[in-house]
């Protein structure tokens, strides 16, 4: 990416709100397809969805995060400031390690999905998996082009580059 882009101190809601829709979308859309495959296994993944956002999430990634007390991309960085006391942002890395308590978020309706389309069992609509696929990857596409080259952690962080949690490199300064 280009390194003369500036980096923002506080994202502009202008890019914040379309990350917050695409997530709802990405999020209900993968609530349905749970509870449409079974109602209790929905209800379960829709806690653990809340849970994951308001409590995983901060505390994984946002409280180590240059962002903490700001306006990141997700605008979590703000709810991270109020909620949780701020950790060391060298070990902003390290947080990447425990993401896989975040994998069951995109595994599970991607298993469901995958399930409805085999002969016999069908319990959705036709196109719905399409359309959940296509908002998780317009998501992703979404703030790696919009939000990751004018981001302070763009150095440190392996959703820009993951090659770094290969490589043991852990940066000290976000710049």
């Amino acid at each position: 990416m280009n390194d003369k882009l500036k980096k923002y101190d506080t994202y502009p809601w202008s890019r914040i709100i379309p990350r917050w829709l695409l997530g709802i979308g990405e999020i209900g859309l993968s609530i349905y397809l749970a509870i449409s495959f079974m109602k209790y296994l929905g209800l379960f993944f829709s806690a653990y969805w809340v849970f994951s956002l308001f409590v995983l999430l901060p505390l994984i990634r946002c409280t180590k995060c240059y962002y903490y007390g700001k306006r990141c991309n997700t605008g979590w960085g703000l709810l991270a400031g109020f909620a949780f006391p701020r950790g060391e942002q060298v070990y902003f890395q390290s947080g990447y390690a425990l993401t896989f308590l975040l994998w069951p978020l995109r595994f599970l309706p991607v298993a469901i999905g995958l399930l409805n389309l085999l002969d016999g069992i069908k319990f959705l609509p036709d196109g719905l998996f399409g359309i959940y696929l296509a908002v998780v990857i317009i998501h992703r596409l979404y703030y790696r082009l919009l939000s990751c080259p004018v981001c302070h952690q763009q150095k440190s962080c392996p959703v820009y580059n993951p090659d770094l949690l290969a490589s043991g490199q852990n940066s000290r300064e976000p710049s």
